[in-house]
C-alpha cells in the first residue's frame, strides 16, 4: 500500500531575511546547510509556523506588510487525507497545502488546502503526522503516552493490547448501562409516585371512546329534559283534551260512533276512519317511545364532570382519548420496569464486577509484557545512542504500573537517561544539552521511525557540540530513518551533509538600496554529484 507523505515545496516571502525564494524537498534525507547567520534555522521557524507554532509579528520583513509561508506536501497516505477529510479541508490530485499569512499588526490568517483554518488544527495535524526535534515545544518524542504508543509498536504483537481494548470496550459498555441504572435508581422513587399519580386518575375515569361518546350523547339528552317534559305536556293535551277541550282520541271515538249509527250512509268510510284510528294510536305510540325517557336531572353534573375530566386528560397528554390509553399503557410499563430495576441492577453489578476483573487480568498481562519489551528496546536504546558518540550513556525504559487502568492499560512509561555513568537517571526531557537530546531521539527514531505514524522528520541542533566521527555516524542515523520517511535537518557538518539527498544551502546577501544596506537570504538546492564537490568545500572550510 502507498503510503507516501512528504513535504515538496516551501515558499518564504517577507519572512525576516527572506524577500522571496523557494525549495524544492525530496523524500529521503534533506539537509540544510549555510554559514553561521545564514538564515538556515530560519527555514524551520517557517515550517513551524506552518506546523502551527506561534507568530511573532517581529518575523515580517521590515517595510512589507505581511510575511506568507506555504507549503505543498503530496500525499497518498489514506490516514493522513482521511484525517482532512473528516476535519473539513479534502486534499485533490494528492496534494496538501497549508498557507500561512502573518501580518504586521503581528494578526495572522491560516488554510488547509485553500480553506481558512484554526491554529490547533494544524497543530493537531502536524503533531499526527510530523514531528519537530530539537529546541520545540511539544516534540511529540517527549510526551510519555507516545512513548507507550511507541514501546507497543516496537513489541510487534498487537494481540495483548487489542484484546484488552476490547474487554476495555465491553467494560465501559455496562458501566455506562450501570449508571445509567444507579442514576435511575436515585430517581426511581420520585417517578414512581409520579407515574402512581397519573395511573389513579386515569384509572378513576376508565376512559374509552365508546365512553366518551355515549356521555357526549347523554349529556345532549340530560341538556333537552325540560323541552322534552313540556313536549310531552302538549302531546297529552292534543290526544287526550283538557277540561276546556277534547283531545284526538275522543274526536275519534265520536268519528267512529257516527259512522257506526249511519252506516248506510258512510259505509265506504268506515274502514278509512279504522286506519285513521289505527295510525293515530301507532302515532301516540312512537311519541311516547320517544319522550318518555326516564331521565335523573341530577345526571347532568356527573356527566359533565367526566366530560371534564377528559378534556383535563387530553390537554395533559396532548391529544385525544386514544392517546390517554396509549400513556396509561406505557405508564403502565415504565412502573412495571422502575419495581424491576433491582433486578436489573444486581444483575449488572455482577457482570461489571467480572469484567473488572477480567480486565485487570488483561490490563496485568500487558503490562508485563511491555517489562519485557521495555528491556529490550532499553538495550537497543543503548547501543544506539553510545554509537552516536555518547559514549557510557545509558537509556532505560521504566514501566510503572499505574492505580487505575485507562485507554492503554495500566502501565506509565518513562524513557530515562544516564548521559554521564554515575549520575544518575533523567527524564529524557530533562536533558540539558540540546545536542545530547536530539542525539537521543534520533536514536529512538532510527528504532521505531518504521512503526510509526509519523512521516516527517525534522532535526534541529543534531549536531551540537560534535565533530567528524560522530557527525559520520549521525549521518547515517539519519539516513537511516530517511528510509521510511523524510527527514529535514540543519547541519554544518560534512560529515553529516554527504549522506544528503539533496543540499538545500541558505546564503546570505548583503544590498545596498539607496544608499541603505539591506541583508538578504537566498536559497541554492543541489543534487546528485554535485553534493559530493560542496561537501569537500565544506571539509575545507572546516579544516
Amino acid at each position: 500500500m502507498d503510503n507516501t507523505f512528504y513535504l515538496d515545496h516551501l515558499v518564504i516571502q517577507n519572512f525576516a531575511t527572506f524577500k522571496n525564494q523557494s525549495i524544492n524537498f525530496r523524500k529521503g534525507l534533506n539537509t540544510i546547510i549555510g554559514e553561521t547567520g545564514s538564515g538556515k534555522s530560519l527555514v524551520l521557524d517557517a515550517l513551524q509556523l506552518i506546523l502551527g507554532g506561534r507568530a511573532d509579528k517581529r518575523v515580517v520583513r521590515k517595510d512589507t506588510d505581511y510575511a506568507l509561508i506555504e507549503a505543498r506536501f503530496i500525499c497518498s497516505d489514506e490516514e493522513v487525507k482521511s484525517f482532512l477529510e473528516l476535519e473539513g479541508y479534502p486534499s485533490e490530485n494528492n496534494e496538501i497545502v497549508i498557507k500561512r499569512v502573518i501580518l504586521k499588526s503581528g494578526l495572522s490568517k491560516n488554510y488547509i488546502n485553500h480553506l481558512s483554518c484554526t491554529l490547533s488544527i494544524l497543530s493537531l495535524f502536524s503533531r499526527k503526522f510530523i514531528d519537530l526535534v530539537g529546541q520545540f515545544e511539544n516534540q511529540k518524542l517527549l510526551n510519555e503516552s507516545y512513548q507507550l504508543h511507541l514501546l507497543d509498536q516496537f513489541s510487534k504483537d498487537h494481540s495483548l493490547l487489542d484484546a484488552y481494548h476490547q474487554k476495555l470496550k465491553e467494560f465501559r459498555t455496562i458501566k455506562k448501562e450501570y449508571n445509567t441504572l444507579v442514576q435511575s435508581k436515585a430517581l426511581r422513587e420520585q417517578r414512581l409516585d409520579y407515574l402512581n399519580f397519573q395511573l389513579q386518575e386515569i384509572e378513576k375515569l376508565n376512559p374509552s371512546s365508546q365512553d366518551e361518546e355515549d356521555l357526549l350523547k347523554k349529556k345532549a339528552v340530560l341538556i333537552n329534559f325540560e323541552k322534552i317534559q313540556k313536549l310531552q305536556f302538549i302531546i297529552e293535551e292534543n290526544f287526550y283534551g283538557t277540561e276546556e277541550s277534547t283531545g284526538l282520541i275522543s274526536h275519534m271515538k265520536s268519528i267512529n260512533s257516527m259512522i257506526a249509527k249511519n252506516s248506510e250512509i258512510f259505509g265506504p268510510l268506515v274502514e278509512l276512519v279504522t286506519e285513521i284510528d289505527e295510525k293515530l294510536s301507532e302515532l301516540k305510540y312512537e311519541f311516547d317511545k320517544k319522550l318518555n325517557i326516564e331521565i335523573d336531572p341530577t345526571q347532568l353534573d356527573q356527566v359533565l364532570d367526566r366530560l371534564d375530566i377528559y378534556q383535563r386528560l387530553k390537554k395533559k397528554f396532548g391529544g385525544d382519548t386514544e392517546i390517554i390509553l396509549k400513556c396509561w399503557e406505557d405508564f403502565k410499563v415504565e412502573k412495571l420496569n422502575l419495581e424491576s430495576l433491582d433486578i436489573n441492577f444486581d444483575v449488572l453489578e455482577k457482570k461489571l464486577l467480572t469484567l473488572e476483573i477480567e480486565l485487570k487480568t488483561k490490563a496485568e498481562k500487558l503490562h508485563r509484557a511491555r517489562i519485557t519489551y521495555a528491556q529490550s528496546l532499553s538495550k537497543e536504546l543503548t547501543k544506539k545512542v553510545r554509537s552516536l558518540n555518547m559514549n557510557g550513556a545509558t537509556i532505560r525504559i521504566e514501566v510503572e504500573k499505574l492505580a487505575e487502568f485507562n485507554d492503554q492499560g495500566i502501565s506509565q512509561i518513562q524513557f530515562l537517561a544516564e548521559t554521564n555513568p554515575g549520575e544518575g537517571y533523567f527524564k529524557i526531557k530533562e536533558i540539558a544539552s540540546g545536542g545530547e537530546l536530539s542525539r537521543i531521539l534520533l536514536s529512538i527514531r532510527q528504532i521505531l521511525s518504521a512503526h510509526d505514524s509519523i512521516s516527517i522528520f525534522l532535526f534541529d541542533e543534531i549536531d551540537t557540540g560534535i565533530g567528524g566521527e560522530t557527525g559520520n555516524c549521525i549521518g547515517k542515523a539519519l539516513q537511516e530513518v530517511s528510509k521510511n520517511g523524510q527527514v529535514i535537518a540543519i547541519t554544518h557538518l560534512p560529515q553529516i551533509a554527504q549522506y544528503a539527498d539533496i543540499l538545500v544551502i541558505v546564503q546570505k546577501d548583503i544590498k545596498s538600496e539607496n544608499d541603505v544596506s539591506r541583508t538578504e537570504s537566498k536559497i541554492l538546492e543541489i543534487t546528485g554529484n554535485k553534493i559530493i564537490g560542496e561537501v569537500r568545500s565544506m571539509n575545507q572550510l572546516t579544516q
